[in-house]
Parts: C-alpha cells; sequence; structure tokens
C-alpha cells in the first residue's frame, strides 16, 4: 500500500509544472560555478584549490540533480537514497585526504608539497635516454663531453 501511495504522491508532484524561469536561473548558476571553477582553476591555489574544486563540482551536481532531474519535487524514498549518496561521497572524499594529509611525511611521493624528500634527478648524463641526448653521435664513451682547456 505504501508503494501505491508513494507512486500516487509522486503523480500528483510532477503534475505541478514550473515556469522556465527556475531553470534559466539554475543554469545561470551552473555557468558562473563553471566560470568560477575554470579561473580558480588557473589559479595556483596549493593549499586548497582541490578543496574548493571538490565542493564547488558536489555544488553543481546537486543542482543538476535537484532541479534539472526534479529530486527536489519528491519525497520520501528517492530524497533518503539521494541524502546517503552524498554522505558516501563526501565521506569517499574525506577519508582518502585526511589519510594523504596526516601520513608520515616520507611516506608521501617526492616533489609533493606534502613530501620533505626533492624528486629524483631524471635525464642527467649519459642515461637520459632516448630524448634526454646521452652521448652525442661524434662521441665515445672515452671522450669527454666538453673539451678540455687548451686542447683544441
Amino acid at each position: 500500500m505504501a508503494i501505491a501511495n508513494e507512486s500516487h504522491q509522486e503523480e500528483k508532484n510532477m503534475h505541478a509544472h514550473h515556469g522556465a524561469g527556475r531553470y534559466w536561473l539554475i543554469w545561470g548558476v551552473l555557468l558562473v560555478l563553471t566560470v568560477v571553477t575554470v579561473v580558480t582553476g588557473r589559479m595556483h591555489l596549493p593549499s586548497f584549490g582541490l578543496l574548493l574544486a571538490l565542493v564547488i563540482a558536489t555544488v553543481k551536481g546537486t543542482l543538476v540533480t535537484l532541479y534539472f532531474m526534479h529530486l527536489a519535487e519528491h519525497r520520501g524514498a528517492n530524497r533518503i537514497v539521494f541524502g546517503v549518496s552524498i554522505v558516501f561521497v563526501v565521506l569517499m572524499l574525506i577519508i582518502p585526504l585526511a589519510d594523504f594529509g596526516t601520513r608520515f611525511r616520507g611516506a608521501n611521493p617526492p616533489g609533493s608539497q606534502y613530501s620533505d624528500l626533492q624528486p629524483p634527478d631524471i635525464g642527467t648524463g649519459a642515461q637520459r635516454g632516448r630524448f634526454g641526448g646521452g652521448l652525442r653521435p661524434h662521441q665515445t664513451k672515452d671522450t669527454p663531453e666538453t673539451p678540455e682547456p687548451g686542447h683544441h
């Protein structure tokens, strides 16, 4: 009986049409948030850039699901599923970021802002690989790269 009542209630909710103004407003907000994402993405924000991008993306996704997918008009189980989904997304973002930010600094990748280790110096000497040079065509292992002073 609850399923029949819920579908009957949803049918009533679907008959209530809203003007196009609401959709244009939400579309405008989504455009503004997209511009904010692009502008802040070009800035160097090492401390909170990732958090800002995740918050903006979450707000944009929530607006799309609430208004363009008409979840704001639904009641009951649909809202519970949406709320639980948002909680799980937040947990799946917070837990790994908290782990990464609080782990032993030496365990973080070398060269990252969370590590004291310097990145390895790749591309020096004779082992630079196929794009880095290595020995020049006229050079052998026994000849130095730069001529010694006094020798021509």
